[in-house]
């Protein structure tokens, strides 16, 4: 088995895109968006664009010059965490943190005991948490030691590196731009931190002879850490902070930092732990109420109860309820979501020993990490609860959940890419919902090349909408409403290769545009289309199967928009969807019935086609 970072210099580097290319396939994709007037005058100035002498040809020149420069990635390397995140400055929470809802044990139990040290806790919620944190390590010594297979696709092997990125890393928040507190990989850290009652304590993972603790150990240690509520001297809930609007945490962090030197030690110790694990005490453990579409658990997982009990800057966070249900909440701008979602399906496989074995060895106990406030602090606070309150007052979630048929049935009867069929009942669904189509964002990996993030897949096209208009009309027949289908499919699944193949629109436009000098402007990006066809009111990302998962999620990108994460599981379809209760044309509710509409009339359209005999297997799946 090859080093998990052993092939790293066997990937190429991102291409930059042929500029006539990236030109023709973005007036393709406004199509569906423009009048005919509007569509020739996006012609016209991209002729002006690429004439000879023309400004585009100048920056594709400046951006050749930049990816000559940059030593892995010229997207990576020189602009993409900035100007995708740290220059962002809205609060993480619902905005840019992602989180997942973990399926219970097996073996999950009914009743739930308070542990002995304080009963707002329950002994099975402190197991799990200790067990799911050993296994989220164990996973760790095996990434250090690079032991992790490398991932591998038909075309070869793809980059590893965003594993290096999650482990140990903090967002910091900065004047106009933030930064990630980095940790050399792997991280010299030895301790994780633990969040109770929005206090923080400083955990040893290994032995004062330097050798990894058991479960039992673990489980000892965030049990003194319970004890230690009562005796210690609480602080102010500053990881409050942490959720608020980015210059107003700047502000707040400079302001404890300068006002006692303690508060700079604790918050260096949150920020070099490995991960933070969280116990919440609240009296009542949320709701996973399918009826419901789960939408109280999901809300807890985007936001939690007001922000309390979390460190939302932290790369991971894992989240345990008194009834031990498990969120995985985490930073996005080090690595993108999938790389965490692997991670937990994989940890989550092993159940909890309620006897768990301990070494009995030496292990420090846990430190409080105290900080000192004043007057100035609790104003902070106040105006990060009421930021904090408005966001989730307003984040519409919930999870989709549908159990009719799922990807074996697309693969097997439709004949179709999973992935490909779900983007076409999204665009239906938006399409029965407001009556017209919108500019689709979906996330396309360019792991194939060297530090790759992500590039756009622009979902929607004129095979998309003309595929959702006839699925509306009574008078299209069924073969025709398959036909459209699977143009849809096959226009999505090669804008989806091309993206992955480094050959997508968004991030070379975006290049472009900053590669540009002050006084230098061009018609082509101020036609009102551009803006349009760029502001994603469907925000959409599928991971995989996700049989671990009762579902994941993360923020609509506008007011009026929607934010999807989608699991394409064998026999189940699930949806993590977003949107604003202010908005006067979204609402997650009645898009997930739309949606769940959507993919019914979709087999109804493909079974009517088929021949009988096909008809019968296929209401088997």
């Amino acid at each position: 088995m090859a080093a998990t970072l052993s092939l790293q210099h066997t990937l190429p580097k991102l291409p930059v895109p042929n500029l006539e290319e990236t030109i023709v396939k973005y007036l393709k994709t406004i199509e569906p968006l423009t009048t005919p007037e509007e569509l020739e005058r996006s012609r016209d100035l991209a002729k002006d664009f690429l004439k000879p002498g023309g400004l585009g040809r100048t920056l594709q020149q400046r951006l050749l010059d930049v990816d000559r420069a940059a030593p892995d990635n010229w997207l990576d390397d020189t602009w993409w965490i900035s100007k995708a995140y740290h220059e962002w400055r809205e609060p993480l929470l619902v905005n840019s943190n992602w989180y997942i809802l973990m399926r219970n044990e097996h073996n999950h139990p009914t009743e739930f005991y308070p542990t002995v040290e304080n009963p707002a806790y329950t002994t099975f919620q402190v197991k799990r948490a200790a067990h799911l944190a050993q296994q989220l390590l164990d996973y760790i010594d095996t990434l250090y030691r690079q032991n992790i297979p490398v991932e591998m696709t038909r075309s070869g092997p793809l980059c590893m590196h965003q594993y290096t990125q999650l482990i140990g890393i903090t967002r910091i928040p900065q004047a106009g731009c933030d930064r990630l507190v980095h940790t050399p990989f792997p991280s010299p850290s030895k301790h994780i931190v633990l969040i109770i009652e929005d206090q923080f304590f400083k955990i040893d993972i290994v032995s004062k002879d330097n050798k990894r603790l058991l479960d039992g150990d673990m489980e000892r240690l965030f049990l003194d850490a319970i004890k230690q509520l009562d005796k210690i001297k609480a602080s102010a809930p500053i990881g409050i902070l942490t959720c608020d609007h980015r210059d107003a945490w700047t502000k707040a962090r400079e302001h404890l930092i300068i006002l006692d030197s303690k508060n700079r030690e604790s918050l260096q110790v949150i920020e070099d732990a490995l991960f933070c694990v969280t116990l919440d005490s609240a009296a009542e453990a949320t709701k996973a109420d399918r009826k419901n579409d789960f939408a109280e658990w999901a809300k807890f997982g985007m936001h939690g109860h007001g922000g309390r009990n979390r460190w939302c800057d932290k790369s991971l966070n894992l989240i345990f309820e008194r009834d031990g249900k498990f969120v995985c909440h985490g930073e996005h701008s080090p690595c993108d979501a999938l790389i965490p979602a692997l991670i937990m399906d994989y940890i989550i496989r092993k159940p909890t020993d309620l006897n768990a074995p301990s070494t009995n060895a030496i292990i420090d106990a846990p430190k409080h990490l105290s900080f000192v406030t004043d007057a100035k602090t609790q104003e902070h606070l106040k105006a990060a609860s009421a930021t904090i309150e408005a966001l989730s007052k307003n984040s519409d979630c919930g999870i989709v959940y549908f159990d009719e048929y799922g990807s074996d049935y697309v693969k097997k009867v439709v004949k179709a890419s999973p992935d490909a069929y779900m983007q076409m009942a999204l665009q239906l669904a938006y399409y029965k919902q407001i009556g017209q189509p919108c500019a689709t964002y979906e996330t396309g990996s360019t792991r194939a090349f060297r530090h790759g993030r992500t590039e756009t897949i622009r979902t929607l096209s004129t095979d998309s909408y003309a595929f959702c208009k006839a699925m509306e009309d009574s008078s299209v027949e069924p073969e025709k409403k398959v036909k459209l289908l699977r143009a849809a499919i096959a226009a999505h699944s090669k804008y989806q290769r091309e993206a992955a193949n480094g050959k997508g629109i968004d991030r070379h436009l975006m290049g472009l545009r900053l590669c540009m000098q002050a006084g230098e402007s061009h018609g082509l990006f101020q036609e009102p289309v551009f803006g349009k066809s760029a502001a994603f009111l469907l925000s959409t990302s599928g991971l995989f199967a996700g049989d671990n998962f009762v579902g994941t999620g993360f923020g609509a990108m506008y007011p009026d928009g929607y934010g999807i994460n989608y699991l394409a599981g064998g026999k189940t379809l699930k949806f993590g969807v977003e949107s604003k209760f202010e908005s006067k044309v979204t609402s997650t509710r009645e898009f997930g019935e739309f949606l769940r509409q959507a993919l019914r009339d979709m087999r109804t359209a493909v079974e009517q086609t088929l021949p009988e005999d096909q008809r019968k297997v296929a209401a088997k799946l």
